[in-house]
């Protein structure tokens, strides 16, 4: 980074004025980080204007950040529910029934729903309805759209254009249009969900999005045509460059592929002007000139993935690739080392980011992308000649289509064969992550120190990064001595809520519904529970058979050591009742039936069976028959109260006469639980329900709500707050957090 360093360090500093907006860091600190930084020793320069440089850089990016945040926020609707109408288009045809939205206001893009409706991309049209919550922003619920008069410009005729392209799409390449349409226009609407998730698991989901290896393919293909011309060497770079920013333009100007071409861009005009190239610099370039354009971009997953990405390549593919030819000699050729090398370089840097946004690892990415490079090479090419030949000679379009196709078969057969492996990918945390980094980090200290040896900075190297993934779970396990936490996982539509006792035993009670992944490991409740250091249940409580209860079980069964399972004990003919009941044989997990008085000790946790009574008819209604637990850790309470009618209610109520701290909202808010005369004994303070967004059943019902707040109790709901831990102590205080 000698030469042109200035310009990444200017880039990097940027970047973090807007992280520090992003992150919600208080403002009034920035003044204080910016007196660190002037006085911090400068070793790269012996010029003190730098340092003043980069502070300004960094204060740009802050203000900046701020800024389009404040803009962002007053496009937010001022009402949701409430009946509305916005004049605008969409950037693409509605798929699945939704599509993004641009308002004539300059709000946007956001989605609409629209169902019923045949919209066009990049027309001017008018849209009625409602504003609905959406866990990242709104989103409009449209009941009606017309179309309206108004100008086209050059943008609106490109997003017709583009639409048009997809449509020739579904001719050409009918079943497999979707996939063909994500590998060249960077559209993934329609494409099928399997698939997707197959490409997820080996690691190669980054093909699915144009990036700059798409980029890189279509300009050296313009290089070696132009140069084919007889033109020369660095007017064939230059406009090979400016190629790359035609196609760039034809897929709506994505981040990666404009981080590709303007890095490209910066190295032909280098080099037309005979001077020295730097990766450093270009990188740094296109960083600050995406950033300047918008920095909130730097929260986007993709973003930090395609930039962690290329600054894995250019620090340490060709340090490993020289590695490799000198370590393994004839038996690894320069063109194997350098692929090799560079699939490394690029799962190493962007391997952080992955685990921490989406919590899995893929153990099979780097064979995988070699393998798939060059199907995936063979359709973009195969893929733009048929569009660009459909225009002229269909009917040869479609031959050469033929011809891709069986290109894009070979590539979902071995993404589906390779994400078929149980051990293709594994799921991690982001406690795990932190962990991991804070390793690295000491590692990285450690190899600094000059009076150590090579061999023992390795040593130490490799103790650093395995005592940090190893010692972060285990502080997780240890914390929280001398407290209870009780966690209301986010499952959707259904209960899933994990009880920890003060001695680091859990218990957990009910487990949602059946999650979308196939491996269990995926599953939300396991995922939860990992994140928290859990290896062992004492106990699994399936308060009914109601698949909103039960659906996760077979996944917990199986991705945990549990010490019993208990139910009403009555008999259910349901599929996956019945393969609950299989799993648990298999493991030798005993079954039992919980009944009134029963007890189960998480140490000073005490877990008391308040329902059903011992002569439960064997023919009763499952929600009838729902476990009522109440949790107690000295003067803490907890009731939890499954899915029990109201009649239910006032059986347990003289049970909990007093104060509890904490009640479990029966059936998810439903009007048939949560009986006033059970409020007015417990007197809770919290309320927790357990609810899907926008559920068709209507919970929470707005009588429970209106029962809830006239007796002061406090509601946290995980449709709105997502998983929500609460941490109790002996003398009844407790503490309350939420993440989504």
């Amino acid at each position: 980074m000698t030469g042109a360093a200035p310009v990444t360090r200017l880039a990097l500093a940027f970047a973090a004025g807007a992280a520090w907006a992003l992150a919600g860091a208080p403002m009034a600190l920035a003044p204080l980080a910016a007196l660190l930084l002037l006085a911090a020793p400068n070793p790269t320069s012996r010029r003190p204007v730098w340092a003043a440089c980069w502070l300004l850089a960094g204060l740009a990016g802050m203000g900046g950040t701020r800024s389009l945040t404040t803009r962002a926020e007053s496009c937010s609707p001022a009402s949701l529910g409430e009946p509305a109408a916005l004049q605008g288009r969409f950037l693409a045809s509605a798929v699945a029934g939704s599509a993004s939205f641009v308002s004539e206001s300059g709000c946007g893009p956001f989605t609409v729903v629209i169902g019923g409706e045949e919209v066009v991309a990049g027309t001017a049209m008018l849209v009625e309805g409602v504003w609905r919550e959406g866990r990242q922003r709104a989103w409009f619920l449209a009941h009606s759209a017309s179309p309206v008069p108004g100008p086209d410009g050059w943008r609106w005729r490109s997003v017709q254009w583009r639409d048009g392209i997809v449509r020739r799409l579904d001719r050409l390449y009918a079943e497999r249009a979707p996939l063909v349409a994500a590998l060249t226009l960077a559209r993934r609407e329609g494409l099928d969900l399997e698939l997707r998730e197959a490409f997820a698991r080996v690691g190669i989901a980054h093909l699915l999005a144009i990036s700059g290896f798409h980029v890189g393919v279509i300009a050296g293909l313009l290089l070696v045509g132009i140069v084919s011309l007889g033109v020369a060497g660095r007017r064939a770079a230059l406009l090979a460059a400016a190629g790359s920013w035609v196609y760039v333009a034809f897929i709506g100007f994505p981040d990666a592929a404009c981080r590709a071409a303007l890095i490209l861009s910066a190295v032909a005009l280098a080099r037309a002007r005979g001077r020295p190239s730097s990766r450093w610099a270009a990188l740094g370039a296109a960083l600050l000139v995406l950033l300047v354009l918008d920095p909130r971009r730097l929260g986007g997953p993709g973003f930090q993935l395609s930039f962690a990405g290329a600054a894995g390549l250019t620090a340490w593919s060709g340090p490993l690739s020289r590695w490799m030819t000198r370590r393994f000699g004839r038996a690894c050729p320069r063109p194997l080392a350098a692929a090799l090398a560079a699939g490394l370089a690029a799962t190493l840097a962007t391997l952080p980011v992955v685990a921490w946004h989406f919590e899995r690892v893929s153990l099979v990415g780097i064979p995988v992308t070699l393998l798939a490079t060059p199907l995936v090479t063979l359709s973009l090419v195969g893929s733009l000649a048929s569009i660009a030949m459909d225009f002229v000679a269909p009917q040869p379009a479609l031959i050469v289509a033929g011809g891709v196709d069986l290109v894009l078969a070979a590539l979902e057969r071995l993404a589906l064969w390779a994400g078929a492996f149980p051990w293709a990918s594994v799921w991690t945390t982001r406690s795990s992550v932190l962990g991991g980094l804070a390793g690295v980090g000491l590692a990285w200290w450690i190899a600094r120190q000059p009076h150590l040896g090579a061999r023992a900075r390795r040593g130490l190297t490799v103790c650093y990064v395995a005592a940090g993934v190893v010692a972060w779970p285990l502080a997780l396990t240890l914390q929280g001595r001398g407290s209870v936490e009780i966690v209301m996982i986010d499952v959707g539509q259904g209960d899933a809520i994990a009880l920890r006792g003060p001695g680091g035993r859990w218990l957990l009670v009910d487990t949602g519904p059946a999650g979308a992944e196939a491996d269990p490991a995926g599953h939300p409740v396991v995922r939860a529970l990992r994140s928290r250091g859990v290896r062992r249940l004492e106990a699994l409580v399936l308060t009914h058979s109601d698949l909103d209860h039960i659906g996760g079980a077979v996944a917990v069964l199986e991705s945990f050591d549990v010490g019993a399972v208990y139910d009403p004990g009555l008999p259910a003919g349901k599929e996956a009742f019945v393969g609950v009941l299989e799993v648990a044989a298999d493991r030798g997990v005993p079954w039992r039936a919980a009944r009134v008085g029963d007890r189960l000790d998480l140490g000073s946790l005490q877990m008391r069976v308040l329902y059903p009574p011992a002569d439960l008819a064997s023919d009763a209604e499952s929600n009838a028959s729902s476990v009522v637990l109440l949790a107690s850790f000295g003067d803490f309470d907890a009731l939890l109260t499954g899915d029990a009618y109201k009649d239910v209610d006032r059986l347990v109520a003289s049970e909990v006469s007093g104060v509890v701290e904490v009640l479990k909202v029966g059936h998810h808010g439903s009007d048939t639980s949560t009986d006033p005369a059970l409020l007015a004994a417990a007197q809770p303070k919290l309320a927790l329900v357990s609810v899907g967004r926008y559920n068709r059943y209507g919970h929470p019902a707005p009588e429970v709500l209106r029962r809830l707040d006239q007796s002061g109790v406090r509601v946290l709901r995980t449709d709105r707050s997502g998983s929500v831990t609460v941490v109790g102590r002996a003398d009844g205080d407790y503490s309350v957090g939420s993440r989504r």
